[in-house]
C-alpha cells in the first residue's frame, strides 16, 4: 500500500510537470531568439515536415506565417472556412527567417494567399530593424514569392503596437506609411492596419487586447485581428 507521504510526492511531481515543461519551452525559445541564425528554427521546420508527411494537404491554401503570434492564433481555420488555412508560425522568427525558410514553410504548399504577421522581434534583440529595413525585408519576401510560388495574393498585417514597447509606436507608424505607399503599385499586395482596431483614441496600444506579457494578443485581440482578416478575404477584389 502506498504511504501518504509517497502519494503526496507523486501528486506534487505531477502538478509540477506542466510548469517544468513550460519553463523548458520558454527557455528553448529564448535561446533560439538570441541565436541570430535562421537555423535556430530548424526543429520547428522539421516538425512541420513530419506533420505534412502524414496529412492530406489542401490545394491552394491560405498560409499564415510569422512568429509566436501566429502560433498563438487559434480558431482562424474555422472562421475562414471553407477556405483552407495553414498556420505556420516559427518561434520569434523575423521576416529574414521566413525568407530563408521560404521554400519549405511557404512555397511547398503552393498557396493561393499568403498572410504575414510580423512580430516584435523585428525591432528587438533578434533583428533591431528600423522602419526602412523591415519594409525592405517584406518587399524581398514578396519578390521571392513572385519568382517562385507566385501566389495570387499577399496580405501584410502591420506590426502591432504593444503596451510593453511604447517606443515602437513611431517606428510602426512609419512602417505602415511606407508599406501603404509601396503596395499602391502592387496589385496583389494588401496592407491590413490592425492597430486601428487595437489602440485607444490617442493611438497607443490598448492593454485590454493584450496578454499580461504586454506583447501577445489575448482572446479579445485575436477576435479583432481575425475579423479584420476575414473581411479582407471575403472582400477580395481579385476574386470579383
Amino acid at each position: 500500500m502506498i504511504s501518504w507521504k509517497t502519494l503526496r510526492t507523486i501528486c506534487l511531481v505531477l502538478l509540477l510537470l506542466p510548469i517544468a515543461h513550460l519553463v523548458y519551452l520558454v527557455s528553448r525559445d529564448t535561446v533560439a531568439t538570441l541565436n541570430s541564425s535562421p537555423d535556430a528554427w530548424a526543429a520547428e521546420i522539421a516538425a512541420y515536415a513530419r506533420q505534412d508527411s502524414v496529412s492530406k494537404l489542401p490545394a491552394e491554401p491560405i498560409v499564415v506565417v510569422g512568429g509566436r503570434r501566429v502560433k498563438l492564433w487559434s480558431g482562424l481555420e474555422e472562421l475562414l472556412a471553407p477556405h483552407p488555412v495553414l498556420m505556420r508560425g516559427l518561434g520569434e522568427a523575423t521576416v529574414d527567417d521566413l525568407i530563408y525558410h521560404y521554400e519549405r514553410l511557404i512555397g511547398f504548399y503552393q498557396p493561393d494567399t499568403i498572410v504575414l504577421l510580423p512580430g516584435n522581434s523585428e525591432f528587438h534583440i533578434r533583428a533591431n530593424k528600423d522602419a526602412q529595413a523591415l519594409v525592405e525585408g517584406i518587399q524581398a519576401l514578396v519578390s521571392l514569392d513572385d519568382s517562385l510560388a507566385n501566389s495570387r495574393r499577399f496580405l501584410v498585417i502591420t506590426p502591432l503596437k504593444t503596451p510593453l514597447y511604447p517606443s515602437d509606436v513611431p517606428v510602426i507608424e512609419e512602417v505602415l506609411e511606407r508599406l501603404q505607399s509601396w503596395a499602391a503599385d502592387h496589385e496583389k499586395v494588401t496592407i491590413l492596419d490592425a492597430n486601428s482596431l487595437l489602440t485607444k483614441a490617442d493611438g497607443m496600444p490598448n492593454p485590454a487586447y493584450f496578454r499580461a506579457d504586454g506583447i501577445n494578443l489575448n482572446e479579445h485581440g485575436y477576435v479583432r485581428l481575425s475579423v479584420l482578416l476575414q473581411t479582407a478575404i471575403e472582400n477580395d477584389p481579385l476574386r470579383q
